[in-house]
């Protein structure tokens, strides 16, 4: 499954260019094609180079009139296979092989000596300069597309060459990074290829410790703010020397008897 936010990018290795539309199917629905079309934003194409010539024009031209003439299957827009093209060039390095054999009066038996006369050297092929190694291996030519977000269409956008082994942009071309990134993801994401860099619990078991031993020391210092403010609060009282004592207090009607008892006593004295 394809990433669509632009965290992770896809590399495709394809050995033909048949499709400029690769997510679209005829027979899918408008909605199906666009959430392919959506998904194959973040993929980018790696294929054979498609030289840009006027040979290899009219050599593709030729090779879709022999497949409808012979095998009934019509082309249309789509580019001529690579492996017909490698395998053009690969019947020419042959034949040059065996007409250096034959050239020297040696014998084709010997495939030893025709595979040897096939290495270390460079020629001109329909697509180009082909040149193999010491080793036999051919130095092959790839280019880059990427899909348009625009018209949905993949396009090269860089060519790698082999021989000189440079990657070279297209002038005016550029890779479209999914999710509207201006650059490529990171190379490794953050939680690793695997995962293994981040932890499964929700909560970390440090982060747990940590939140629970922040409870208990707020909820300390509010007790101990509210148990120093009463102890305050009582030594404020204690040194007030207005404060009376309940047992001080006397009633105001036990007062007024007494008073009244005083009068009487009083008068009985004057008469």
């Amino acid at each position: 499954m394809m990433s669509v936010n632009g965290k992770m990018s896809e590399v495709l290795e394809h050995a033909t260019n048949e499709s400029r539309r690769p997510w679209y199917r005829e027979k899918e629905s408008m909605e199906t094609n666009q959430k392919a079309r959506k998904a194959y934003e973040a993929l980018l194409t790696v294929t054979a180079r498609i030289p840009v010539t006027a040979e290899y024009a009219e050599f593709s031209k030729g090779v879709k009139n022999l497949s409808q003439q012979y095998f009934g299957k019509p082309y249309g827009k789509e580019e001529v296979n690579t492996y017909v093209t490698a395998f053009h060039d690969a019947v020419i390095l042959y034949s040059l092989a065996v007409n250096e054999t034959l050239k020297e009066g040696l014998s084709l038996k010997n495939g030893t000596l025709v595979t040897q006369k096939m290495w270390n050297r460079t020629f001109e092929g329909i697509t180009g300069n082909v040149s193999i190694n010491e080793k036999g291996d051919r130095f092959v030519d790839y280019s880059l597309l990427d899909m348009d977000p625009e018209t949905g269409v993949y396009e090269v956008v860089a060519n790698y060459y082999g021989v000189s082994q440079q990657f070279v942009d297209i002038p005016g071309k550029h890779i479209h990074w999914a999710g509207n990134r201006g650059g490529p993801p990171s190379d490794v994401p953050v939680c690793g290829f695997d995962g293994s860099l981040c932890s499964d619990e929700l909560f970390p078991q440090y982060v747990i410790v940590t939140s629970v031993l922040s409870s208990v020391v707020v909820v300390f210092i509010i007790m101990s703010f509210f148990i120093y403010r009463h102890f305050q609060l009582e030594a404020e009282l204690a040194s007030m020397t207005w404060k009376i004592r309940w047992e001080d207090i006397v009633s105001t009607k036990k007062g007024v008897k007494k008073r009244s008892g005083s009068r009487q006593s009083l008068n009985r004295s004057i008469g």
